[in-house]
């Protein structure tokens, strides 16, 4: 596989991520995103077409080749698996680990990913939730947004955008917002805009723009 700049694959990344949440992958997208400048995204995306990464199509949306995704799926895996080694190896928080493994993810050689899956145990989930490539969650999980008063819930994944806030993130495990948690919602009031939520850990109280981006599985209703 030929070797590509870390701002490709900051973008192929990207790219992967966007469409696996559903979300229409174009330019504007990838500058809100990445924090770059339209002119900048818009060289870079030339660039791409020109190594046959991705293609655009008549609505300007961003499709990743074959070649595109399966390095994409590459980067994803380092990603993933360099949050998992960060968190449950080293002990760095899991609020930050984010941070962290897109340092680490772009040094990575093959080698090194080879072992470092085995020693891991090879995980099929991120310290976050996000299944490595080739995994899924659960056919019966939804959104936070999705439950209603009264359901006692699961949390699956913290939906990839909302990590990229450490102090958004550091919230959410206070709060025992993580993957494997248990959590009843308490009530949704379209007023403040915001969704409660109870636990052993005690209330929380969530924006409806981040519960929307929380994937929960449904374990039962009072």
């Amino acid at each position: 596989m030929i070797e590509h700049s870390q701002v490709i694959e900051e973008y192929l990344l990207t790219l992967y991520k966007l469409n696996r949440a559903g979300e229409t992958a174009k330019a504007v997208a990838l500058a809100k995103r990445l924090n770059t400048s339209p002119p900048t995204v818009h060289a870079t995306i030339s660039r791409m077409q020109r190594d046959g990464l991705i293609n655009v199509n008549k609505k300007k949306e961003l499709i990743l080749t074959n070649e595109g995704q399966k390095i994409a799926e590459d980067i994803a895996y380092r990603h993933n698996l360099s949050e998992y080694f960060l968190c449950n190896t080293l002990g760095i928080p899991w609020y930050e680990v984010h941070q962290h493994a897109h340092r680490l993810e772009h040094a990575m050689t093959p080698t090194v990913v080879q072992k470092l899956a085995e020693f891991l145990g090879k995980p099929e989930f991120c310290p976050h939730g996000t299944p490595m490539p080739g995994t899924t969650l659960p056919e019966n999980t939804i959104t936070l947004m999705e439950t209603e008063p009264g359901m006692i819930v699961e949390v699956a994944m913290i939906g990839e955008s909302l990590e990229d806030s450490v102090d958004l993130m550091k919230i959410l495990q206070e709060h025992s917002i993580m993957p494997g948690n248990r959590h009843k919602v308490i009530e949704k009031t379209d007023v403040m805009r915001s969704i409660s939520l109870e636990s052993k850990e005690g209330s929380s109280s969530l924006p409806f723009h981040v519960a929307e981006k929380i994937l929960v599985t449904k374990i039962t209703k009072d």
